[in-house]
């Protein structure tokens, strides 16, 4: 952009030139030398009004100047626009330039707080996947049985009824203990809990209550 503005102002420089120089040469135009007479000859006054100029050059002159003088002003005002949008190419440019540092900065500034978060975001996900691995789910389709077992049990004496909850837990049904108590009033749950003379599953069975969830 800036070798166009070059061009275009050493163009108009040497057209103004050029009209300045053809102006003078107009206005200021070498003189006609006096016609030499022989001796004794006296001038004549159709002379003096033959070395005048002829009122149609006078016209055609005064239009030249005028044509040159609009001519320079247009090149002038050309120079001008042309120099004003150069500005504000250059104006823009430099805003689209700052932007595009500051947008560069943000996304490096991003970036390093993204790696940031990797680690502590891993450990949240990890932390999630442990709590549902611990969780005991009761599925929509025995929920009813599980109420049913745990009326059953409601009924029983706690001593049978912590004897075949511990039997279930020998029998890898930890899970379903749990859900058993889960659906029994909480004074019941304490009574069967209590007659546990193994207080580490006992306290593992209250632990897993804590985490029931049903689904559906």
């Amino acid at each position: 952009m800036t070798g166009k503005l070059r061009i275009i102002v050493l163009a108009g420089i040497g057209i103004v030139g050029f009209g300045g120089a053809y102006l003078a040469s107009s206005m200021f135009g070498t003189k006609q030398q006096p016609t030499t007479r022989p001796a004794g000859e006296t001038k004549d006054q159709g002379d003096d009004f033959a070395s005048l100029p002829t009122s149609g050059q006078s016209i055609s002159n005064a239009k030249r100047e005028k044509e040159l003088t609009e001519l320079i002003r247009e090149v002038r005002l050309k120079i001008r626009n042309c120099r004003k949008k150069t500005d504000e190419l250059e104006k823009r440019e430099k805003r689209v330039r700052i932007a595009g540092e500051m947008l560069k900065k943000q996304a490096e500034e991003l970036e390093a707080l993204r790696m940031q978060l990797v680690s502590p975001l891993t450990r949240i996900r990890e932390v999630i996947a442990e709590l549902e691995s611990t969780r005991v789910h009761i599925a929509k389709n025995e929920q009813s049985n599980m109420k049913r077992i745990a009326k059953m049990c409601e009924k029983m004496d706690s001593a049978n009824g912590s004897q075949m909850l511990i039997g279930m837990c020998q029998n890898n049904q930890e899970d379903d203990a749990v859900k058993i108590l889960y659906y029994m009033s909480e004074r019941s749950a304490g009574k069967l809990l209590a007659e546990i003379t193994d207080k580490t599953l006992a306290a593992k069975l209250c632990g897993k209550l804590k985490k029931v969830q049903e689904k559906g």
